[in-house]
């Protein structure tokens, strides 16, 4: 793949949401990329996984014993974080 996920996508939401952020839950991930709730957040992590990207994933115990996976995006291949780092700057032009 040598193109980005389409803004619009569900993998390009995902991986949007997830790039440079703190570890989330798949329920964070979903809110904060804009998803509907039946949104398979995990499939569309998988799918980054495929395109090389490294997410990192870790269960922690909550309050109520049940354990909570968070993913967070450790590494991705270079053509990846320049066509993001492009596009951040292509929407900073449109801003200003």
């Amino acid at each position: 793949m040598s193109r980005l996920p389409l803004k619009d996508s569900n993998l390009g939401k995902v991986l949007r949401a997830m790039h440079n952020a703190a570890p989330m839950s798949a329920g964070h991930i979903r809110r904060k990329a804009g998803l509907a709730p039946d949104t398979a957040v995990t499939a569309r992590i998988r799918d980054l996984r495929k395109m090389g990207i490294d997410v990192d994933c870790q269960g922690r115990r909550e309050l109520n014993e049940k354990t909570v996976w968070y993913y967070q995006i450790e590494r991705m291949p270079q053509w990846v974080e320049d066509a993001l780092k492009d596009e951040q700057e292509r929407m900073r032009g449109v801003a200003a």
